[in-house]
């Protein structure tokens, strides 16, 4: 099969497609980070999309201006101009977002947080976490699937196979020092890397047991289609 992997620099979604034998290359403006640059399509996703006939597409928007996590800095009356200028921005990425679920691509997957699309546009096919499918991390991730079944995953053992998550993990309290005073936030262990509160780049990271379930699953759909 062609699968477009979209808005994904770290491959590993590519990776695991490739590991089946499928035509896979990753797209996004930055170079990638998964050491195969002759499967990365530096580039416009648009543009990508006219490549070839894709059979697949998986696609990673951007979700700075779309999340949870910062739809309170849309508040005119609080932020002013700043405001208007994220609403700007956030009215640009559910643009590009609904233009990658409209794309002429038989079989679509779109991740993202729950924010402002599932909260105001259009409701998610599913919502998983990665320690459904065997990494120790709690992430809230939304999928919306065209044509495509929502993934498979056992959080117990029971008669038809054994599971394939973790125990849920615990969260963990840390304290921010800021110029005002002390602001304490909850994070899971998926925000930290050695110690350290991960980069937006870090956290935008797929992790390996959602790629390798989206590309197995996904892939035996297809071809028994």
């Amino acid at each position: 099969m062609k699968v477009l992997v979209a808005c994904e620099e770290s491959q590993a979604v590519t990776i695991e497609l490739r590991k089946l034998g499928h035509e896979a290359f990753n797209c996004d403006l930055m170079e990638c980070s998964g050491g195969h640059s002759e499967w990365h399509l530096m580039m416009d996703v648009f543009e990508a999309a006219k490549l070839k006939n894709w059979d697949m597409m998986i696609a990673f928007p951007p979700c700075t201006y779309l999340s949870s996590a910062g739809l309170h800095f849309c508040n005119i009356e609080k932020h002013g101009i700043k405001a208007v200028e994220r609403i700007k921005k956030r009215n640009k990425a559910i643009e590009f977002f609904l233009d990658l679920y409209m794309l002429p691509i038989p079989f679509i997957c779109l991740e993202n947080p729950l924010g402002h699309i599932s909260a105001n546009i259009l409701d998610p096919t599913q919502i998983v976490h990665p320690y459904y499918f065997g990494d120790p991390e709690m992430k809230r991730t939304a999928l919306w699937l065209k044509n495509l079944p929502a993934l498979k995953y056992k959080l117990q053992d029971d008669l038809f196979g054994a599971r394939t998550g973790t125990n849920k993990p615990e969260p963990v309290q840390v304290a921010i020092r800021k110029k005002t005073g002390k602001l304490k936030k909850r994070y899971f262990s998926d925000c930290f890397v050695n110690g350290k509160l991960k980069n937006s780049k870090e956290k935008s990271k797929t992790f390996q047991g959602i790629a390798k379930a989206m590309a197995e699953q996904w892939s035996e759909h297809l071809i028994n289609r």
